[in-house]
């Protein structure tokens, strides 16, 4: 028997995802009309979920992409379910990862380089071998962000220890690693998820303290989209 469900929404596409640049949580980059559309979806994707609750905590990184999805989750689950009551928050801790001196460069699509494409790949090889390896320039380990993650969601739910769902919207990297945590108890196996936009990813913990998978990475709202 699961104490609580937890679904982890990243958010809808910005120009920056489109072109292939390196967001990181040093660019405060909004949705474009795709990222909107895509929020639109996977609120009605989850509209159901919200039909017999009388309350709903959603929690968002303090990003505007992330707000922005957020906020578009907000609103239509409002309209859908007037009774309703849903508490929004937005959290420091649900930021995305600081890529350091590599946030602004392209890593795929025509304006990527080599040298940007290798820059990326030999110090992402590092950080998959070490968990306390930084991005150059300043920026975060991936044990950084496992530790933020991992306190603002006990913050979370000491806030709403009654809550049974807590919905929350935040980023590919930092979904990538609060799922490792969480499910694998390491860390370092983040590489294995893959989280596209507005992906959905739903895990229960149980009463023990210990999370189960139920799905990562659902993209069935956005289907028309491949194809």
């Amino acid at each position: 028997m699961y104490q609580r469900r937890i679904i982890l929404v990243r958010h809808g596409e910005t120009d920056w995802n489109k072109r292939g640049l390196m967001q990181g949580g040093g660019f405060d980059i909004e949705l474009n009309e795709n990222g909107k559309r895509q929020a639109s979806r996977v609120a009605l994707e989850l509209v159901n979920i919200m039909a017999n609750r009388e309350t709903v905590i959603l929690a968002s990184s303090h990003l505007q992409r992330a707000v922005q999805t957020a906020d578009v989750l907000q609103e239509i689950w409002k309209a859908q379910h007037e009774h309703l009551d849903i508490a929004r928050i937005t959290m420091n801790e649900f930021g995305e990862m600081r890529f350091g001196n590599l946030e602004g460069n392209a890593l795929r699509g025509p304006e990527a380089t080599d040298e940007s494409k290798a820059h990326f790949r030999d110090n992402s090889y590092k950080m998959t071998q070490d968990k306390h390896v930084c991005w150059p320039g300043g920026g975060e380990s991936t044990a950084d962000v496992e530790t933020r993650g991992l306190q603002g969601l006990n913050a979370l739910t000491k806030k709403y220890p009654d809550a049974d769902l807590l919905v929350i919207v935040a980023h590919g990297r930092f979904n990538k690693i609060l799922l490792a945590s969480l499910l694998y108890g390491n860390v370092l196996q983040y590489s294995d998820i893959e989280q596209g936009n507005t992906c959905i990813n739903v895990i229960d913990q149980r009463k023990d303290g210990k999370y189960d998978q139920i799905v990562l990475n659902y993209l069935g709202h956005l289907r028309s989209e491949f194809g």
